[in-house]
């Protein structure tokens, strides 16, 4: 092998490059710190609120119009979702729904949104062979 064949590929040029290279090959396998919890005093309690949703009817109340209702309030608001409150109901228009909309809120204000009508999801007292969840919004 000729040893002037990689002299015009000095390795100052291109020892950054492989490096360099390897460095972002393996940034893929660092694995990122999971997010910090809450403080005790910023610990999460999920709520919820009927939608108000008729059998055959009205849809009730969009989730993004409840969190909208809570941010008035001065709540903030760390999560949405749709559930079922899991209790039965008769199939007959105009009778109510299982549809709940669910909130992550902070534990100190509690006492603001169940004053608004928001209910700890904790206190819903369900059929244990169908309990409270959570499903995709529609």
């Amino acid at each position: 092998m000729n040893p002037h064949c990689f002299s015009t590929l000095h390795w100052s040029r291109w020892l950054p490059l492989a490096v360099g290279g390897w460095l972002v090959a393996l940034s893929g396998c660092a694995v990122q710190a999971p997010a910090a919890a809450p403080a005790p005093s910023e610990a999460l309690v999920q709520v919820f609120k009927s939608r108000g949703a008729r059998q055959c009817e009205e849809r009730g109340t969009a989730p993004e119009a409840m969190r909208a209702e809570l941010e008035r309030a001065g709540v903030r608001v760390h999560a949405v979702a749709c559930g079922s409150d899991g209790r039965l109901r008769p199939a007959v228009c105009g009778a109510g729904t299982d549809e709940i909309n669910l909130f992550d809120i902070a534990a100190p204000d509690l006492p603001r949104v169940q004053a608004l009508g928001f209910v700890p999801l904790s206190s819903l007292r369900a059929d244990p062979a169908s309990p409270p969840t959570e499903r995709p919004c529609r």
